[in-house]
């Protein structure tokens, strides 16, 4: 059987901060963008123990002695540009400048596992980002073509992400409200920590953007409005 392959480029929305392990000098890591994607796919699962969790969790990313189904290699980031980012509290560092593009390929023998990571793969790019500070904003980036083809920027984030978490989990754990502006993803007595609600910010400027960004991270401001406001985790009742 032949193996089955996808290739897509993202483009950096914000600057990314990733090292190997020389942490002076910038290098972009695939165990790191996989590790983001299985933090957000385990975020939105609702499973009836841990147990169940791990099991699955285990089957798609693979194990201690089980290897996953889908593999992920970087294809393209020849000669990326940098900039210096200034971090709060005089500290600065050098990161992949904003709008840089980086070409990866996802591999398997299976195409539903192949597309599982792909759905993965947007989620994680509309909920969060890899590399230094991406809890602050820091490190997102977007997927602008799959094997070629130009992918669509979407106006409508709420109902993109429904049918993302509807294709990784279960639909009858979300609720919405588009007057609200708010996914709510309704669990109860979960035994692991899970997503509990997902808050789409206001549309903003490019410029705008950014001077809330460095806000945030240079003032330690409480705003949590990026490209998107996600909430706290709960291991219990919404």
């Amino acid at each position: 059987m032949a193996i089955l392959k996808k290739r897509i480029k993202l483009e950096l929305i914000t600057a990314m901060g990733t090292h190997g392990a020389n942490n002076k000098e910038l290098e972009f890591r695939i165990t790191e963008l996989k590790s983001a994607m299985r933090f957000w796919w385990r975020a939105v699962q609702c499973f009836d123990s841990a147990e169940e969790l791990y099991r699955r969790e285990s089957a798609l990313f693979g194990s201690l002695g089980r290897k996953a189904p889908v593999s992920i290699r970087q294809y393209k980031f020849d000669r990326p540009k940098t900039e210096l980012v200034k971090l709060g509290k005089g500290g600065s560092g050098n990161f992949f400048k904003v709008g840089e593009t980086i070409e990866i390929e996802l591999l398997s023998y299976d195409s539903e596992k192949l597309d599982e990571y792909l759905q993965i793969l947007k989620l994680t790019s509309y909920l969060g980002g890899i590399g230094q500070r991406s809890r602050k904003g820091y490190g997102a980036f977007k997927i602008v073509e799959i094997d070629g083809d130009i992918v669509p920027i979407e106006t409508d984030i709420i109902s993109v992400l429904i049918q993302l978490i509807s294709d990784i989990t279960d639909k009858k754990y979300i609720k919405y409200s588009y007057e609200k502006k708010n996914i709510a993803l309704n669990r109860k007595n979960t035994q692991y920590l899970c997503l509990k609600k997902i808050n789409v910010g206001r549309v903003r400027g490019r410029d705008k953007f950014f001077d809330d960004l460095k806000r945030c991270i240079c003032k330690r401001t409480r705003t949590k409005e990026y490209l998107l406001n996600v909430s706290c985790y709960t291991n219990g009742e919404i």
